[in-house]
C-alpha cells in the first residue's frame, strides 16, 4: 500500500474570509462614538460659582483644543465611514489610486497624533488644576474638574480606536503598491 501526501495547489487563492474591513469599519464607528460622548459630557459640565461666574470648557485653553480636536476628528472619521462600508461589502477598495491611500495613511496619522495630544492636554490641565487651592467654591470646582475626567476617559478611547484606523490604513498602502 502506498501512501501518498496530498498536494496543495499554490495558484489557488484561499476563500476570503477577512475581517479586515469589518475592522476597519468598526475602529471608525467607535472613534466617532466615544468623540461624540466626550463631547456631550465635556459641553454639559457646567457649574455656576456662588458669585454668579459660570465655570464652563472654554473657559481653558485647554479643554478648548481638545473640544476642536474632536470636531475635527469625528468630520474625518465621518468621511471614511462610508469608504469602509464599500470595503465592507464589495472586499475592495472604492479607490484604488495611491493618492487617496495616501491622503487616508497621512489623514490617520495627523488624526491619531492630535486626539493624542488633545487627550494629553486635558489630562494634564484637569489633573494641575485639582492641585490649585481655590478660597472659594471648592466643592463646586472640583464636581467640574472631577467630571472632567469623563471626557478625558473617552478621548482616550478615541486615540487607541483611532490608533487602530492609523496600522491598518499602514497596512492598506502597503498592499496598494
Amino acid at each position: 500500500m502506498e501512501f501518498e501526501m496530498p498536494q496543495y495547489n499554490f495558484n489557488e487563492k484561499p476563500p476570503s474570509s477577512s475581517k479586515l474591513p469589518l475592522i476597519i469599519l468598526v475602529a471608525r464607528l467607535i472613534t466617532i462614538v466615544c468623540i461624540v460622548v466626550s463631547i456631550i459630557v465635556l459641553r454639559s459640565n457646567k457649574v455656576t460659582l456662588d458669585n454668579g461666574a459660570k465655570l464652563e470648557y472654554d473657559y481653558y485653553n485647554s479643554y478648548r483644543y481638545m473640544f476642536a480636536v474632536m470636531v475635527a476628528g469625528i468630520i474625518y472619521n465621518t468621511l471614511y465611514i462610508p469608504f469602509a462600508v464599500y470595503y465592507l461589502i464589495a472586499k475592495k477598495h472604492l479607490i484604488k489610486h495611491k493618492s487617496f491611500h495616501n491622503f487616508q495613511f497621512y489623514g490617520d496619522k495627523i488624526t491619531f497624533g492630535i486626539i493624542a495630544t488633545a487627550a494629553g492636554a486635558s489630562l494634564g490641565a484637569t489633573v494641575d488644576l485639582q492641585k490649585v487651592v481655590y478660597t472659594e467654591n471648592n466643592s463646586k470646582i472640583d464636581d467640574f474638574l472631577g467630571l472632567m475626567y469623563i471626557p478625558n476617559a473617552f478621548l482616550v478611547a478615541a486615540f487607541v480606536s483611532s490608533g487602530i484606523s492609523s496600522v491598518l490604513s499602514s497596512l492598506s498602502l502597503h498592499k496598494s503598491e
